[in-house]
């Protein structure tokens, strides 16, 4: 078992650790590190810690030692030392029982919790706001965009049986939105000019009909050029033949193609 301690480059401790896995106390490996911790190694680089590793014989002596140190050291978060750690310490290399479980959950739920201050949220939103954070995660450098998790994500939707479960996970689930949600939003809506129908706006918005007319003036020599095109032509013709002679085709026009639907149009004539 090895208690370890990650330095930066000045020699200056900023994370406490107890594992029973050597794996773990390589920096490069800092999945489920708080995110104080993950901060500062994307700060200072994985390959840039220096790492202190203490050998112990016991579970007790691993909890005991990681403890003193974290306490001797100090944390950020009580203002009280450089470490990084969110936690006491002395719980390492175990699964936590049930009651402490809750008890982390009751804490996390208590609205008097920092996270939860107005101050905290506000910083928060502001944050999430900032062009620069952003940037990283729209347009091409959402990692969901990547060619391979988007293959993943378009092979998943495609298994029946995976589009059925998803299906019955939201089959019958109420909306969690309260009235006063919904009407914020509807009003939303109503005020956001994008968000109109074609009927609210062609014709009663000069700007969206500018849009609209510069567009097809645009796509006009592309669909011309396609119009025109041999090939094109002939598959079309292909495809309209195909189409008369189905029977699907034949009997949608029985179905309405009536002596009295003859008359309507003669007499439209």
């Amino acid at each position: 078992m090895y208690v370890y301690i990650w330095k930066d480059l000045a020699n200056v401790p900023f994370y406490v650790g107890f594992t029973k896995r050597a794996r773990r106390t390589d920096p490069s490996n800092s999945g489920g590190r708080n995110w104080l911790t993950q901060q500062k190694l994307d700060e200072i680089g994985p390959k840039n810690v220096i790492v202190e590793i203490r050998h112990v014989s016991s579970l007790e002596e691993g909890q005991a030692l990681e403890k003193n140190l974290i306490l001797e050291i100090g944390r950020i978060q009580l203002k009280t030392g450089p470490l990084t750690n969110l936690r006491e310490g002395g719980e390492g290399t175990h699964s936590p029982t049930e009651e402490h479980r809750e008890k982390l959950r009751q804490l996390m739920l208590d609205p008097n919790h920092p996270c939860r201050s107005l101050e905290a949220r506000n910083r928060q939103r502001q944050r999430m706001l900032d062009p620069s954070v952003k940037e990283k995660f729209s347009g091409e450098n959402n990692p969901a965009k990547r060619p391979e998790v988007r293959e993943k994500i378009k092979l998943k939707w495609q298994d029946q049986e995976f589009r059925n479960m998803m299906s019955a996970k939201k089959t019958g689930v109420p909306k969690n939105f309260s009235e006063e949600d919904l009407a914020r939003r509807a009003l939303a809506v109503i005020n956001n000019p994008d968000m109109k129908s074609w009927e609210e706006r062609n014709g009663k918005d000069p700007e969206f009909d500018a849009k609209r007319i510069a567009g097809i003036r645009a796509a006009q020599d592309k669909r011309r050029e396609k119009m025109s095109d041999p090939v094109a032509l002939a598959q079309r013709k292909e495809r309209l033949k195909a189409t008369l002679a189905s029977p699907e085709y034949a009997a949608k026009r029985a179905a309405f193609d009536t002596p009295e639907y003859r008359a309507k149009l003669s007499a439209a004539k």
